[in-house]
């Protein structure tokens, strides 16, 4: 299974003051540090509009690996399929219905999860064994991919249909999607002729459409697309990979890099701000962009006495709020250096960042 983050993670809560950004300006943001299951740690991936979270929280070395919603400011172990013993959600939507990926005593399926019906099973493709599942909508549509002997293809899967397949592009044999909008538009990515994987934005009426990589690049993926159809993922080159934006009327576009370094767009609300991470040789930086502000490291938004450097911004909702996770300085009496997370760098915790004040 995956490996994770160490040691048990405690519940803090602290006041950030963000005075950069023209439309951060004056904004705050309480930030509270997630916890954890039982004597173990925990990875967020997703966050609803109520400001539930969802990840994954487990021992060690990935030991008693199980799901959980955060929800009253409380992990709660949402459990596995039975038969096994790890499970990890990928994505929530409002009413609080979760997907993700457990196993079995056989093999690994997407589930979809509920607090009235408990965990789904929700199968695979004809002829696979395997499945998982990343993201899912507001009519409990869920899409993800579905594998076995044959390569991995995209599936969208809904109430009394059970899954479907979403082919793959012209001339390629793979596919895997990644998330869903409310208006049934699936993105994600897929091999193409070539064997380069592309990103891809599916819709009921068109099929499957390449969307081509940033000049220069060779493979590119979507990871998220919100209502207004909006798209964001990363475009990769020999050497660097960057994040993008893209819509309908623009296309693709680079959001920017902090330094030159190679960035990864992980999330974006219907407001179109972005969140995800910028890579270097020692560590990672949590970013936010807007089109107002540009890109911006996370990081010298917050006080440099907070003790510890965000490496990831994971999630952001339509209020706003944003899921992240930070390296915490084991050395109290030496600074944690935004370029050196290794140095005096303890254990990474996971933070729920909220704004308060005018910005939102």
């Amino acid at each position: 299974m995956k490996s994770h983050i160490r040691n048990c993670l405690r519940a803090i809560s602290v006041i950030l003051l963000l005075p950069l950004g023209p439309a951060l300006s004056g904004q705050s943001y309480t930030v509270s540090d997630l916890g954890a299951l039982s004597g173990g740690s925990a990875i967020p991936t997703k966050l609803n509009l109520a400001g539930q979270a969802v990840g994954q929280s487990g021992k060690m070395y990935g030991v008693q690996t199980h799901a959980f919603v955060l929800s009253g400011g409380k992990l709660n172990d949402i459990g596995t399929l039975p038969g096994g013993d790890y499970s990890s959600a990928s994505d929530v939507n409002t009413r609080g219905a979760v997907v993700g990926e457990a196993n079995t005593a056989t093999s690994i399926r997407a589930f979809l999860w509920d607090s009235s019906k408990g965990m789904q099973d929700l199968g695979a493709l004809p002829n696979d064994n395997c499945s998982r599942a990343f993201g899912i909508n507001d009519s409990d549509q869920v899409v993800g991919y579905s594998s076995g002997a044959h390569d991995p293809v995209a599936f969208l899967w809904k109430k009394n249909t059970a899954m479907t397949s979403l082919g793959t592009l012209p001339g390629g044999t793979t596919s895997e999607a990644y998330d869903i909008n409310n208006a049934g538009v699936v993105v994600g990515t897929a091999s193409t002729a070539t064997g380069d994987k592309h990103a891809f934005v599916w819709t009921a009426g068109g099929g499957m459409k390449d969307l081509g990589t940033l000049p220069g690049d060779i493979t590119s993926q979507a990871l998220r697309i919100n209502n207004p159809g909006d798209i964001i993922g990363s475009s990769i080159g020999p050497n660097v990979t960057h994040a993008f934006l893209w819509t309908a009327a623009a296309g693709m576009q680079n959001i920017g890099t902090l330094n030159g370094e190679s960035t990864s767009a992980l999330d974006v609300n219907n407001s179109d701000e972005v969140v995800g991470t910028s890579t270097a040789s020692m560590s990672g930086h949590a970013f936010y962009w807007s089109a107002g502000t540009g890109i911006i490291d996370l990081n010298t938004l917050i006080p440099s006495s907070s003790g510890f450097v965000l490496t990831s911004a994971v999630a952001i909702n339509n209020a706003g709020l944003i899921l992240a996770l930070g390296a915490v300085t084991i050395d109290r009496s030496q600074a944690l250096q935004l370029d050196d997370t290794q140095h005096h760098a303890g254990p990474v915790h996971a933070f729920l960042l909220k704004p308060v004040g005018n910005g939102h």
